[in-house]
C-alpha cells in the first residue's frame, strides 16, 4: 500500500503539444490563505499522453456518475470549482481550477452497491 498518494483534488492541467501534465495538490497543514483557508500546494503531478488523458477523463466521468447514483452528489458539488483561467499559447495550453473546497465534505453513506471502478 506504499504506492498510494493522497491528493485534495487538481491544482492545474497543462497541454504541452500531445502531453498532458496533471499537477495534484493537498491542503496545507501550515499555510493559510488571506482568508484563513488552508492553501492548496503541489504534491504530486502526472504525465501522460493526450490519448490516455482523455480515457481517464472517461473513467473519471464514470466514477462521477456511480457516486451520483449512491447519492453523493452534494459532496461532489462542494468541490466543484467553475474554471478560473484557460491560456491559449501555442505550444502551450493551460487550464488552471481552484482546488480548495468551499465546505467539509459529508462523509459517503455506505451503500449494498459497489462502484464499476476499482
Amino acid at each position: 500500500m506504499g504506492d498510494q498518494i493522497f491528493s485534495d483534488g487538481i491544482g492545474t492541467i497543462t497541454v504541452i503539444g500531445a502531453t498532458v501534465r496533471v499537477d495534484f495538490v493537498a491542503l496545507s497543514p501550515t499555510e493559510r490563505e488571506a482568508n484563513g483557508q488552508p492553501k492548496a500546494v503541489f504534491c504530486q503531478r502526472i504525465v501522460m499522453g493526450v490519448d490516455g488523458f482523455l480515457r481517464s477523463a472517461s473513467k473519471v466521468q464514470e466514477a462521477v456518475q456511480a457516486l451520483q447514483k449512491m447519492g453523493a452528489a452534494p459532496q461532489l458539488a462542494s468541490f466543484s470549482e467553475p474554471v478560473t483561467r484557460i491560456e491559449e499559447a501555442n505550444p502551450v495550453s493551460a487550464v488552471t481550477v481552484a482546488a480548495t473546497p468551499a465546505a467539509p465534505a459529508a462523509p459517503l453513506q455506505k451503500t449494498g452497491t459497489r462502484p464499476p471502478f476499482p
